[in-house]
């Protein structure tokens, strides 16, 4: 039997004895402060199978189609990204086992995956199958993200946050923090993790040093997402508990924002409308930002570490003209 730690093993525990919330009858809904706000809810998609309340939970866009995954194992993609579909209409690439199919992020034209059970980043392809392995060993390998600035990824598995070279498959101790969701700022200079029932911390990723801390977060934050436009200044996150919250980065006010969801993992930023995707129990949901707002989109056009040699400075350029676009 694959041995944990007593965080990790206390974590699963709590998600499934303590933080379940019925899927059949929760509906995420607007407070009053998200209406006036001027945000919307749509599903994208239902029907997804879960593990003690945990469903569906990374999603990456391919360049066709919407690849999603979900704690059960499986990675399906689903042939467009319009409301109202069923995963059982989206044919599913392949299964990787329980647990073994988590977070997503993209470099380049590569996407890649953590896996819980078996401790490794892998790579996969747009429909789901197994590529390659890039590393093993992070122990309870579970949140991703990309980073811009240099096209290496960070991985959090609950007590730490390791820094992870894609090309050369080598992976090195960040921090140690007992975080889950990450979410990293457009330069790539401040990466965020929600730690498990608590606090949003920041952390320089030049230094390593903790330069924010959001104070207590009620419903266990997990996914979380910057804002850009009218909403810049704040970030934005899912909670286990079936809510929504936004925190102000500089105040640190928050203000919930949608309630009576299920159970609320990963998010990720629609490439193609600029709305967050929100990770349910057993489905998706569409979080529209107000107009002249938006949510700074997940890294997914990252180059490659090689490439990011010979770009210097336009990186910003860049990502600054498609921030511009979508505001």
């Amino acid at each position: 039997m694959r041995r944990h730690t007593l965080l990790q093993v206390t974590f699963v525990a709590a998600l499934v004895l303590g933080l379940q919330v019925s899927a059949a009858h929760a509906v995420l809904t607007l407070t009053p402060e998200g209406s006036a706000a001027g945000f919307s809810l749509s599903t994208f998609a239902t029907g997804f199978p879960s593990i003690g309340a945990i469903g569906p939970l990374g999603i990456a866009f391919p360049g066709s189609g919407v690849l999603v995954t979900d704690y059960p194992g499986n990675v399906r993609l689903f042939a467009t990204d319009t409301d109202g579909q069923t995963a059982a209409s989206a044919p599913i690439g392949q299964n990787y086992g329980s647990t073994n199919a988590v977070g997503l992020a993209q470099v380049g034209t590569h996407i890649y995956m953590t896996q819980q059970g078996a401790d490794k980043v892998v790579e996969v392809s747009g429909t789901g199958t197994f590529i390659q392995d890039i590393v093993s060993g992070i122990n309870f390998a579970t949140g991703i993200i990309a980073n811009p600035a240099n096209g290496h990824l960070f991985v959090s598995n609950l007590s730490q946050i390791f820094d992870v070279n894609p090309t050369t498959k080598t992976f090195a101790l960040f921090v140690t923090a007992g975080v889950d969701g990450l979410s990293i700022n457009p330069d790539g200079s401040i990466l965020y993790g929600a730690v498990f029932g608590g606090n949003l911390l920041g952390f320089n990723t030049t230094t390593k040093l903790q330069v924010f801390d959001s104070g207590p977060i009620a419903g266990g934050l997990d996914g979380t997402a910057l804002g850009f436009g009218s909403l810049e200044g704040n970030i934005f996150g899912n909670t286990n508990g079936g809510t929504v919250v936004g925190v102000n980065l500089t105040t640190k006010a928050q203000t919930l924002l949608a309630t009576g969801g299920s159970r609320g993992d990963f998010v990720t930023v629609d490439p193609n409308d600029g709305s967050l995707l929100l990770t349910q129990s057993n489905t998706i949901v569409r979080l529209i930002p107000p107009e002249g707002g938006g949510f700074v989109p997940t890294p997914s056009d990252v180059p490659e570490p090689a490439t990011l040699l010979l770009l210097g400075s336009g990186l910003a350029g860049l990502f600054a003209l498609r921030y511009r676009k979508q505001i």
